[in-house]
């Protein structure tokens, strides 16, 4: 094969060009941070990324869940804790009942304490999370302790939930049905108001009626101490959960840095070496394109 001008300008421009190509497209990685550009560029590395991002998602929808699951049950156990307090003091108040001492005026005066507790406690039953009763189960716009004082209670387990992993829900409701120990067929939300509100009228009755009162009032807040209980491990089960999952994002953001992200120190580096091959070919030929026939014949 003839070296003509002609063959060594030809090959001259595609080193040039290749050159010129390959150096546009390690400035592209480094600008965008991608090994690739194009689903051509890099077939495999695209579907592992595509796949690997749809799990980044779904790992992130879980989070979103975890977060509002974990939301519901601390609002729940604030609420459950403040019951607690006024069943501690209703059980105070109790007892003081039952001192055979009181004159009339001072029961009435305990049981007038005992009202407004009743009347605390029915507000922290109809407690709303982002509009929605917390007590009322599948019934969450209306209240569970209506405005003349009477029960609305589910009469089953109606449960709100969160999906927090793929094949893993969390229920955050209480609805008063689950079993804390009570009798069968007995709400025990529904009791713990009905039963405060017979304490008033068993003080202002006398000492023995309300020495029998404290039993029941114990038994109340025994329940009430399972239910925090049920929620405190439904808490720590989305709090773990939630752990797992952030550490899950974690790893999964770190794979598809190094499956799609550009090594950043080695294409620079590589750039640096692409141009300096690339002043080199023009340095070659700016030598090699002006010689002419005669360059050849007298060398």
């Amino acid at each position: 094969m003839e070296i003509t001008p002609q063959v060594l300008m030809n090959n001259l421009l595609q080193n040039v060009q290749s050159q010129y190509q390959r150096i546009g497209q390690i400035q592209e990685q480094i600008s965008t941070g991608q090994r690739f550009q194009q689903p051509e560029d890099s077939p495999s590395r695209v579907s592992a990324t595509m796949n690997l991002n749809n799990a980044l998602a779904n790992t992130h929808a879980y989070e979103n869940a975890a977060t509002q699951a974990q939301n519901y049950l601390n609002t729940t156990a604030g609420v459950l804790a403040n019951m607690q307090h006024i069943w501690q003091n209703a059980l105070s108040i109790a007892v003081q009942g039952s001192n055979s001492t009181l004159t009339g005026t001072d029961r009435q005066a305990l049981a007038q304490q005992i009202t407004q507790a009743q009347k605390a406690l029915g507000q922290l039953l109809n407690t709303r999370y982002q509009g929605s009763y917390l007590f009322g189960g599948y019934d969450t716009s209306n209240p569970v302790i209506t405005s003349s004082g009477t029960t609305n209670f589910p009469t089953s387990a109606q449960t709100q939930s969160f999906q927090i992993a793929s094949s893993s829900t969390i229920t955050v409701n209480l609805t008063g049905e689950e079993n804390v120990g009570q009798p069968a067929g007995q709400n025990y939300l529904a009791q713990l108001y009905t039963d405060l509100g017979k304490l008033a009228g068993q003080l202002t009755s006398g000492s023995q009626v309300t020495k029998s009162a404290i039993n029941t009032l114990k038994t109340d807040q025994s329940y009430l101490s399972t239910a925090q209980s049920i929620v405190g491990g439904r808490l720590e089960r989305v709090n773990q959960t939630q752990a797992q999952l952030k550490s899950l994002a974690l790893n999964l953001n770190q794979t598809i840095s190094q499956v799609a992200g550009a090594n950043i120190p080695k294409l620079t580096i590589q750039l640096a070496q692409e141009e300096q091959a690339y002043q080199a070919a023009l340095q070659s030929g700016a030598q090699i394109l002006p010689m002419s026939l005669l360059n050849f014949i007298h060398p």
